[in-house]
């Protein structure tokens, strides 16, 4: 029996296996070349991208080593079978080096505002370094980077960067001096608080320990989809995408839902 998506990617054993994987967190329609390559891996006509995309590729970025589909129940028969299939797959591609970090990136989302949005989305923390210049920034990002990839912090937040301050705006509570700030994301991902925040000169300990104990303060909150959609429309908080939104069923029930709302059959 078909799954969802949430049902294969929480099994322990899934998140175990995927950790010999990049794992790659697709924004689907905020970036137009990243729309265009995920038309190509999952063969649809141009223009009908739907909003969720699955499919394991090989170390080349192009050959399918799965089905590719909406989930993963598309290629796995249940999650028990995923978590097997990727042991065998990552068997196939040994890794040099496993525990260098000098070819490993922060996995940041490109603009501040959308990784607001994916946090909120992904109901995580989110870490946001801010400095004055790239070669500052990029200091920064080393002390979080080793952090990030660690078993204690790996996808346990969502990260941006920015060297402009005016990125802050939508989050309460952000300090002038402030080189490291963890988040906690509004209900609809258009603004956030700050829940702890630390200056350039923090040490990788200290760090680490703000990063633990942000952590153990956030609390996920708990959604209705239908109740969310309908309070975010109420208040007149919709979300433009980069690229328009292509996934005809989504599409078709935000025009149902309009409809309903002004009075139309």
């Amino acid at each position: 029996m078909q799954g969802n998506i949430r049902s294969f990617l929480v099994n322990s054993d899934v998140a175990k296996a995927s950790r010999s994987f990049v794992c790659i967190r697709l924004l689907t329609y905020e970036n137009k070349g990243e729309y265009e390559y995920m038309e190509g891996i999952l063969g649809v006509r141009a223009g009908t991208l739907p909003n969720t995309v699955f499919c394991v590729l090989a170390p080349d970025g192009k050959t399918k080593l799965t089905r590719s589909g909406r989930g993963p129940f598309q290629a796995f028969s249940n999650a028990p079978a995923m978590a097997s299939s990727l042991d065998l797959i990552s068997a196939k591609y040994p890794r040099a080096n496993q525990s260098a970090f000098s070819d490993l990136q922060l996995p940041l989302v490109h603009k501040v505002d959308v990784a607001l949005n994916t946090a909120a989305c992904d109901n995580r923390p989110l870490v946001v370094t801010v400095a004055a210049d790239k070669k500052k920034l990029a200091e920064v990002d080393g002390k979080i980077l080793p952090l990030a990839w660690s078993a204690d912090f790996a996808g346990q937040f969502v990260f941006s960067s920015t060297t402009e301050r005016k990125d802050l705006r939508p989050i309460a509570g952000a300090g002038d001096a402030s080189a490291i700030l963890i988040i906690e994301p509004g209900t609809f991902g258009v603004s956030g608080k700050v829940m702890a925040q630390l200056d350039a000169g923090a040490s990788g300990e200290e760090i680490k320990q703000t990063l633990a104990a942000a952590l153990k303060d956030f609390t996920p909150q708990v959604k209705s989809h239908n109740a969310h959609i309908q309070t975010g429309y109420n208040l007149g908080i919709e979300w433009e995408t980069v690229v328009p939104e292509s996934d005809a069923q989504s599409v078709r029930a935000k025009q149902s839902f309009k409809a309903r709302q002004q009075g139309r059959p």
